[in-house]
Parts: C-alpha cells; sequence; structure tokens
C-alpha cells in the first residue's frame, strides 16, 4: 500500500524503522561547530595576540614585520589611548580571530578627524563568515559616535594576490576608491 508523505499510519500499525545511528557515530560525522566570533574593543592583555594577528597579516602581504615586541607595545599604545586610535577584536570563546587597527587622523583635506583603517586581519579558518565586515561595522559606528567624517583604508600593493578580492571587500562594505598612496620610509 503507497502513503503519501503527510499521511497518518494506522495506530495499530507500526512505522518502518530504520537503523538509528548511535550519538557517538553522529557526533564522530558532524563537523564541530565553532562558537560565534564577537566582536569587542581589544584589552591590555589583548596586545600580543593581537601583534601576533598583525604579523600573520603582514606575512600575508609579502612584507617583513617588525619585531614581535616593537609591535605589542604599538598595540598597547593604540589599545589604551583611545585618542590615538582603536583596535577591535573578534574573538570567539576568547581566542582571536579578526582585529581591526584604526588611528584617528586629523586633515585638512577631510576638514576634520577620521579614522584610518591601519591593519584588518581575520584567521584562516574564520574567514568568509562576515568578520571583517563586522569589524568594518564596529569602527564606522565608533566613528559616528565620534562624529567623524569619514573612515579610510590603503590597500595593499598591486601584486598582493588577493588585491581584487580585498578590493571588492572593501567596495561591499561601503568604501569608495581614492586613489594610490605612497610611503617614503625614514629608518
Amino acid at each position: 500500500m503507497n502513503r503519501g508523505p503527510d499521511e497518518v499510519l494506522p495506530m495499530n500499525r507500526a512505522a518502518p524503522t530504520q537503523p538509528t545511528p548511535s550519538a557517538s557515530a553522529l557526533e564522530s560525522s558532524i563537523a564541530p561547530v565553532p562558537p560565534p566570533a564577537r566582536v569587542r574593543p581589544a584589552r591590555h592583555a589583548d596586545a600580543p595576540a593581537v601583534a601576533a594577528a598583525v604579523r600573520e597579516l603582514l606575512f600575508e602581504l609579502g612584507a617583513t614585520p617588525p619585531s614581535l615586541g616593537a609591535m605589542e607595545t604599538a598595540a598597547r599604545t593604540l589599545i589604551d589611548d583611545r585618542g590615538a586610535g582603536v583596535v577591535l577584536v573578534a574573538a570567539a570563546d576568547e581566542q582571536i580571530v579578526g582585529v581591526l587597527a584604526a588611528s584617528m587622523q586629523t586633515a585638512v583635506h577631510a576638514a576634520g578627524p577620521y579614522a584610518l583603517i591601519q591593519e584588518l586581519w581575520v584567521d584562516r579558518l574564520w574567514r568568509r563568515r562576515a568578520i571583517g565586515a563586522e569589524l568594518i561595522s564596529a569602527l564606522c559606528e565608533l566613528a559616528r559616535m565620534a562624529q567623524l567624517a569619514h573612515v579610510e583604508v590603503g590597500l595593499p600593493r598591486e601584486g598582493f594576490a588577493w588585491i581584487r578580492a580585498t578590493e571588492a571587500f572593501y567596495l561591499s562594505s561601503g568604501f569608495q576608491p581614492l586613489g594610490v598612496r605612497m610611503r617614503r620610509s625614514l629608518v
């Protein structure tokens, strides 16, 4: 007898059963779901993890990072001195999986203060989960509350393997192209 999927079986007749996998078999076949990442301001104690994350970013960009100690000192300065800027982290179970560091600038062309994103990094295992977008959104909210004119970011060199994806990410986050930035090293 053929029954439709919504048809109720008579009470006196048991539905056909299939073997039920054990709980341990189910647990081993399902990949663990990572805890959600939460964006928050970095704490003083986060400085070593922030420096390590930015170091990883610099390696990905093909740059030679400064010493980890010097990077930790810079991270602490930015974390502790809100006038200098802000460091936001995305943390999952207190493990830092994303970092955004921005400095506060004042410029004539901006007619006042604005935020400049210096670093944005998301752990490789956590990418494609909107963590970068959440970090940017949190920075923009802080910038609005501080009545800053805008937020800027410089893109990596043209030779960076993921330059087009990086540019598309920032465009999708509401940024507009400004032009090429240059730097002259003094050390």
